[in-house]
C-alpha cells in the first residue's frame, strides 16, 4: 500500500526539521530572545528583566529561558501566538546572543555555569533555552531572587546586540 501524501510530506518534514536544527547548539549559533516592551527595555537596551525565569500559566516553573534559533526573518510570524507576560506590554522585537558568550559567562567568586540547549516543540522546532547553575543548583522560577542570580541575568543583558523590532 502506498503512503499517503501527507505522510510523505509530515515525514520530509520531520527530516528537514531535524537537519535545520540539530540537538546540538553550536558555540558560534545566534538565538533571539524575544522581546516585550517595556518591561524588557531599558534606556533604549535589553533590560535584565528579558531574563527572568516565571511560572507559566500553567503553574509549572520555568527551568529555563526561551529562545529561538534559525533565521530571524521568520521570528514576526512565529511570535504572533506568544502573549506577554506582564500587562501593558507588547510583542515588540528580539535581540541575538551568540551562544559561545553564553556558555562563555564566568564570575571570579560565583559558582555559575550556564548554556543554551535545545527545546524543540511541536510548533516551535527551533524553540531552545539558556539554563543555568549556581551553586550546582539549576536555577528556575522558583529558586529565590539572588545577588547571583541577578548578575547572571544583567550579563545576560549585556550580551545581547541591538534591539531588532518587529515590522
Amino acid at each position: 500500500m502506498r503512503p499517503s501524501p501527507r505522510a510523505i510530506s509530515f515525514q520530509s518534514c520531520l527530516v528537514y526539521m531535524a537537519e535545520k536544527f540539530p540537538k546540538t547548539v553550536c558555540d558560534d549559533e545566534d538565538v533571539a530572545r524575544i522581546i516585550f516592551s517595556p518591561s524588557y527595555i531599558y534606556k533604549g537596551r535589553v533590560a535584565p528583566t528579558a531574563f527572568r525565569w516565571e511560572i507559566l500559566p500553567s503553574g509549572h516553573a520555568e527551568d529555563y529561558i526561551s529562545v529561538l534559533r534559525g533565521d530571524t526573518s521568520e521570528l514576526g510570524n512565529q511570535t504572533e501566538s506568544f502573549r506577554p507576560r506582564t500587562k501593558g506590554d507588547t510583542c515588540y522585537g528580539y535581540a541575538l546572543l551568540r551562544v559561545g558568550n553564553v556558555r562563555g559567562i564566568a564570575f571570579d567568586d560565583i559558582d555559575c555555569t550556564t548554556d543554551v540547549q535545545s527545546f524543540p516543540s511541536k510548533t516551535h522546532p527551533n524553540h531552545a533555552g539558556i539554563v543555568a547553575e549556581i551553586g550546582k543548583e539549576r536555577v528556575t522560577a522558583l529558586t529565590p531572587v539572588s545577588p547571583e542570580m541577578m548578575m547572571v541575568q544583567k550579563e545576560l543583558a549585556s550580551l545581547c546586540g541591538e534591539i531588532k523590532k518587529f515590522k
